[in-house]
């Protein structure tokens, strides 16, 4: 609670007019949301921009955020959330020229990111589910986000966030099986992979 009043002491700074504030968020909350957008992208600097995106739309309007509605965490989850949503539609819009192959022109982000080759083909795994539920496994699983901080970020029920979370790690479970990363001891979880 002390730590969730610091936060709400640091925005009334910002808003009004505090530079150093957005430094102190930005030291406090940094690393979680480079690791949340790291999950939910394909390239490291993609991930580091969208978060570096995120404190400048704080700067730019820290008066939008509202106490009442949930943490800071929670509002700067939500905002990169946006932004990673805008980001995936830009990139649907760019056609690549030329037959080049993807990986020569991007770099690897499993190589990057990844400390050993287990967690690269864990990170290449979770990659490849839709961004729903990889959004899900980066808060409930990989930050520890309690439920209702999740729901809030999402902007759902915890009902939902549970059943979207269930189904994430099923088809997670299922992907790393087809790795041969993990062995399937019972049935596989039943889940429609449409």
């Amino acid at each position: 609670m002390k730590k969730y009043c610091e936060d709400s002491e640091r925005m009334a700074r910002l808003a009004a007019g505090d530079a150093h504030a957005l430094r102190e968020l930005y030291e406090r909350h940094g690393r979680s949301l480079l690791r949340f957008s790291s999950a939910m992208c394909h390239s490291r600097q993609a991930a580091e921009d969208l978060v570096h995106d995120t404190f400048v739309a704080l700067l730019r309007g820290p008066h939008l955020f509202d106490p009442a509605q949930g943490s800071v965490f929670a509002y700067l989850c939500g905002v990169l959330r946006h932004r990673v949503s805008r980001h995936f539609r830009q990139q649907k819009r760019w056609v690549e020229l030329g037959g080049q192959d993807a990986h020569a022109v991007h770099e690897d982000p499993c190589e990057e990111i990844a400390r050993t080759e287990a967690s690269a083909v864990f990170r290449r795994a979770l990659l490849e589910l839709p961004p729903q539920h990889r959004e899900i496994i980066a808060l409930c699983d990989l930050e520890e986000l309690p439920y209702h901080a999740v729901a809030t970020i999402l902007d759902c029920p915890i009902g939902t966030v549970r059943s979207r979370l269930h189904r994430a790690r099923a088809l997670l479970t299922l992907r790393l099986a087809s790795l041969e990363l993990v062995d399937l001891v019972e049935e596989p979880p039943l889940v429609q992979l449409s």
